[in-house]
């Protein structure tokens, strides 16, 4: 995964009105029918990818281009293209950029109440089989896991979770991508990708003020004993 960057950006509040001016017309015009949590996570998930990928190809900002494909993916038109995905949890946005397809997902919270019926409606037999074989002590952080790996790589492949309820490992003929875990800020995530391996740390975007955040991230060995779908680290 040449060429990348894990950026980490806040979304408890709007970016400050100077990052405005880095928007189009049209995004403007959008951010403006959205309620106002809504708003803060587009504005300040566009400005901190237009930033990012200015630094990363050494370009002037107005350059960026970025597109989003039928599938949701969001390709920046460059030659060869890169590639974005991003994520949100309560107070932080996550994105990274790349030379090759990827899928980022992140949780920050504990399992709602109702995830036993999450896993009977949206997981296959497989995962399902996984987490009911898990310790009862660890099953609720199993399943926080365990949904970010499942969004992570359709992210990746273009739908959301609530779009695709299949076993991921039958989707298609192609081999499966990497699956890398990861700690931030005592929640999980996971970043699906075409790398066997990934050596990112997250740098910090601040768009509000004085934001600071620790960061706390490391990657980390996935659950054992998982046999659907991608191939883990």
């Amino acid at each position: 995964m040449s060429a990348s960057r894990l950026v980490i950006f806040p979304v408890h509040a709007q970016a400050d009105a100077v990052w405005h001016s880095l928007l189009e017309a049209g995004q403007l015009q959008h951010a403006a029918t959205l309620c106002e949590r809504r708003r803060a996570r587009y504005i300040n998930a566009r400005v901190a990818l237009r930033l990012t990928i200015a630094e990363l190809l050494h370009c002037d900002l107005q350059q960026v281009v970025i597109e989003q494909e039928a599938t949701g993916q969001l390709r920046v038109c460059t030659e060869p293209p890169l590639f974005a995905s991003v994520t949100y949890a309560q107070h932080l946005g996550l994105l990274v950029v790349g030379s090759s397809r990827l899928g980022l997902d992140y949780e920050d919270g504990v399992a709602p109440v109702f995830w036993r019926s999450v896993v009977r409606r949206y997981f296959c037999d497989s995962e399902r089989h996984w987490l009911q074989g898990r310790d009862n002590r660890s099953q609720e952080a199993d399943f926080v896991w365990l949904w970010t790996r499942r969004e992570s790589h359709l992210k990746y492949r273009g739908s959301g979770i609530r779009g695709d309820t299949r076993c991921l490992c039958r989707l298609d003929g192609a081999a499966p991508p990497y699956q890398h875990s990861f700690n931030l800020a005592g929640g999980v995530g996971t970043l699906t990708g075409e790398a066997m391996t990934v050596d990112l740390s997250p740098s910090l975007l601040a768009l509000c003020g004085e934001w600071s955040f620790d960061p706390d991230f490391s990657w980390r060995k996935a659950p054992g004993g998982m046999v659907c779908c991608v191939r883990s680290e």
